[in-house]
């Protein structure tokens, strides 16, 4: 297995001089997603044990939470990307979306994804990527990990 998982140390405070190791482009996000759902078994150099869980600080959610006050929602992505080694690393990409509080069969299509949300200035088109994958930052204790 081959993952390269980010510093988990690393702080996210916000927009700043220095590129953020959790922002992709929204092109980036776009082709990993793409890579997901164009996902074939039969081919890849991955194995769905390789990608059982995520996790996610506290801070980095409540950072993202900052970025748009208004978002009541937070929509995750599943990503891959494919290494110059041929093998797929798993991501989990976040986004804040708004929409209404109680989803209805009516109400499922009004939640609105937050990409490009900045009210002062609409630049920087970024998605969110707080990958932390399971294995192998997993709970060797846990009972879903057994």
């Amino acid at each position: 297995m081959n993952l390269d998982v980010k510093n988990t140390n690393v702080p996210v405070n916000g927009p700043s001089a220095d590129p953020d190791p959790y922002k992709i482009s929204l092109k980036t996000a776009k082709e990993w997603i793409k890579n997901w759902l164009e996902f074939d078994l039969q081919k890849a150099k991955i194995q769905p044990s390789e990608m059982k869980a995520f996790a996610v600080r506290k801070q980095d959610l409540q950072d993202l939470w900052n970025l748009a006050p208004d978002a009541n929602w937070v929509r995750m992505y599943i990503g891959l990307e494919l290494l110059d080694t041929g093998i797929y690393q798993p991501h989990l990409l976040m986004v804040n979306a708004i929409g209404p509080e109680n989803v209805t069969a009516i109400t499922r299509l009004k939640i609105k994804d937050l990409i490009n949300y900045d009210p002062e200035t609409l630049q920087d088109q970024y998605v969110n990527d707080f990958s932390k994958v399971c294995p192998p930052i997993c709970d060797p204790d846990s009972e879903l990990n057994n």
